[in-house]
């Protein structure tokens, strides 16, 4: 008995074993290592992504390590080294074939070696073109950034290119975001940050695709060469070794078949919702040293900005505007008016040179004489100047829309200055950059969440940036359809606050044939004569077009009957929403309202034989709302149409709400007007 019990679990054990073993097996192989220059034949021959047949291009391998070497002499670098293998699949995906890698410099700069390969095949064998030195450029970025940029050579359809390259750094304390998602979809990423246990660093995870961080410890140690003179005598010289024993703390992650995050209408900043981890060193605690902390409050990191000569001295030099100031305004003026005055002049004082920064970097006199500079010495002058003008006026420092949303206090947080106003009812913005700008009406690059106003005494608060006013789009026109589907008629449409600030940027530099060509094309290509723009540059009114129309597809003639949209040429033809489900914001840039007042006259003979009924949708909270009105009265079909949003930003939690709104929307604007011989 005893025999075959053991003989059973003899059995039974083997039939574990070997399910373990078919399990090992099904799994997906998780670490892997791609060896730099040679790649297999089967990715080569691959045509589309997998799991994404819509994708231009894959990461089908990226392996980065960054770590912490230290130089007697010196002390520590961070060294990053970067991997990366993409498959091109189509002319669309060759833009990933060029590289931009991005370096600070601030008197000691970081360092980059690259090496990188493109590989085709070529009568069913691997060809591979190596990156020459001479196609790597270098790019200046500002005073503190720089880039080395290259595009692949010998691009071709189903090639795939694949560089290594190594970035060593002086500036330990930052170390670049552990970026685990792109825009297109990566089959094998491997990530790793080693950081010695004298840096303590702060995590702040970003994104929505799911990971599984890693965190270990590992043995490390440092050998230092020691010489010693014994006497006078230099022949007498010793050497010695030294070894300092210490943890490495170790961050990794491994991921598979990453999906592509997709872009979608009205988002701030895609780039805010890529998955990553993002790394700030709080403390240093070296051996025999004192425990060091860094920026851990915004306060801290406004009041060590603040001290810059390059911030806060900037404002105390006034010499050189004075005189300029005492011819311009009456300090006994209202505060209103003294604001415009020194906006404007300011404005035309200085020219952007399209730098941003939130420090100077010829200095505000410098840039005041030269009347050009960047946004610190435009935007500090402005500040300084309604100070001197007795107005309560501070630097407000925000990180525009490509910069980022800041997740936690960091210096590199914010980039960019402008100036606030506080007065009783809150804090009047301004940004001297913008030409067009006017008090509280700032460009959309800088309205990204919270900016932070900075006081003479060090404290500081958060601003909401986002406007309050609706940005307004108003249109009237009166259109006549005839018996033979020729549509006619006059428009005039009218653009407010956010709006008319956006179309004097993107307009008023075009020349009126250019204007007028991109009018017709945005209006389903009706003709446009006796063109006349109002109110071009007097910015403090709403920018005006008014013109004469014709267009002969706007209508449908079916037998005896008309048919046409009551929105004509502004009938909403396509939803922008159209994600199943959406993990971030929807960013509006500004609370807004499209309004239109339509009439048309009917052709002789016809009548309104059916028109759309009239509707009112809401948005849960009052976020939004939308009216519909079409009436026939005689030979008049009269049309108005009202979308309002209440709000700059949507929650994720009500993308399901604003989609099925504009469903709504779209369905009543896509119903026909029908008119029939009376």
């Amino acid at each position: 008995m005893s025999s075959l019990r053991n003989l059973q679990n003899i059995t039974f054990m083997k039939k574990i074993i070997i399910t373990a073993l078919i399990t090992l097996l099904s799994l997906p192989a998780i670490a892997q290592d791609a060896k730099f220059g040679k790649v297999d034949k089967k990715d080569l021959q691959e045509k589309f992504y997998p799991s994404d047949s819509s994708a231009n291009a894959a990461v089908l391998y990226k392996k980065r390590r960054t770590y912490f070497e230290y130089s007697q002499g010196q002390g520590f670098r961070l060294v990053t080294d970067i991997h990366e293998r993409i498959k091109i699949y189509n002319k669309e995906g060759y833009k990933w074939a060029t590289k931009k890698i991005a370096l600070y410099q601030d008197g000691d700069n970081e360092k980059v070696s690259v090496k990188a390969n493109t590989f085709n095949l070529v009568n069913g064998k691997v060809e591979k073109t190596k990156l020459s030195k001479s196609d790597i450029f270098d790019e200046n970025i500002n005073k503190y950034w720089s880039r080395k940029k290259f595009t692949m050579p010998n691009l071709t359809e189903g090639c795939i290119v694949e560089w290594d390259y190594t970035i060593t750094s002086p500036y330990y304390w930052r170390i670049d975001d552990l970026e685990l998602q792109s825009f297109i979809p990566i089959k094998y990423i491997e990530s790793q940050v080693e950081a010695p246990e004298y840096f303590i660093f702060k995590n702040v995870s970003k994104g929505f695709y799911p990971v599984n961080i890693k965190r270990s410890t590992k043995s490390s140690s440092i050998t230092f060469n020691n010489k010693e003179r014994n006497g006078w005598s230099t022949s007498s010289t010793s050497f010695s070794q030294s070894k300092l024993d210490f943890q490495t703390n170790v961050t990794e992650c491994i991921l598979q078949n990453v999906p592509a995050l997709k872009d979608e209408p009205y988002v701030n900043n895609i780039n805010n919702y890529l998955t990553a981890l993002k790394f700030e060193l709080t403390s240093t605690k070296f051996p025999d040293s004192p425990l060091k902390f860094y920026n851990t409050t915004w306060e801290d990191v406004t009041k060590t900005i603040y001290k810059s000569s390059n911030f806060g001295d900037q404002l105390d030099k006034k010499s050189h505007f004075k005189d300029d100031l005492a011819s311009l305004i009456n300090l006994t003026a209202p505060d209103n008016e003294k604001i415009s005055k020194i906006f404007q002049f300011v404005k035309e004082k200085i020219k952007w040179n399209d730098f941003t920064s939130i420090y100077t970097n010829q200095g505000v006199k410098k840039a005041y004489k030269e009347g050009v500079g960047n946004v610190a010495e435009i935007n500090l002058t402005l500040v300084a100047m309604l100070r001197e003008a007795n107005l309560k006026a501070n630097p407000i420092l925000i990180s525009t829309r490509d910069h980022g949303i800041p997740l936690f206090p960091t210096q590199d947080g914010f980039n960019y200055v402008i100036a606030g106003v506080e007065v009783p009812n809150g804090v009047v913005l301004l940004d001297a950059t913008e030409k067009y700008s006017t008090p509280n009406v700032l460009p959309l690059r800088d309205l990204n969440w919270m900016g932070r106003i900075v006081r003479e005494n060090g404290s500081s608060n958060e601003v909401n940036l986002f406007p309050t006013e609706h940005a307004k789009e108003t249109v009237f026109v009166m259109a006549k359809v005839d018996a033979e589907g020729i549509l006619t008629g006059t428009e005039r449409c009218s653009f407010d606050n956010l709006l008319g600030l956006n179309k004097r940027s993107k307009h008023n530099n075009l020349a009126e044939n250019e204007l007028i060509g991109l009018l017709e094309k945005d209006n389903n290509n009706i003709e446009i004569d006796d063109f006349k723009p109002i109110n071009k540059n007097d910015i403090y009114k709403p920018i005006s077009y008014q013109f004469n129309f014709e267009s002969d597809n706007q209508v449908e003639i079916i037998g005896d009957k008309i048919y046409f949209s009551p929105l004509l040429f502004h009938t909403k033809k396509e939803n922008p929403f159209k994600l199943e489900d959406r993990k971030f914001p929807v960013d509006f840039g500004s609370p807004f309202q499209e309004k239109y007042n339509i009439t048309v006259t009917l052709p002789e003979g016809y009548k309104a034989e059916s028109t759309p009924e009239s509707v009112a949708y809401s948005m849960p909270g009052d976020t939004g709302s939308y009216q519909f009105i079409c009436k026939s009265i005689g030979d008049k079909l009269q049309v108005s149409s009202v979308l309002t949003m209440n709000t700059s930003i949507l929650g994720a939690q009500n993308y399901g709400h604003l989609k099925e709104f504009y469903k709504q929307i779209l369905g009543k604007q896509l119903e026909k007007v029908v008119l029939s011989k009376i």
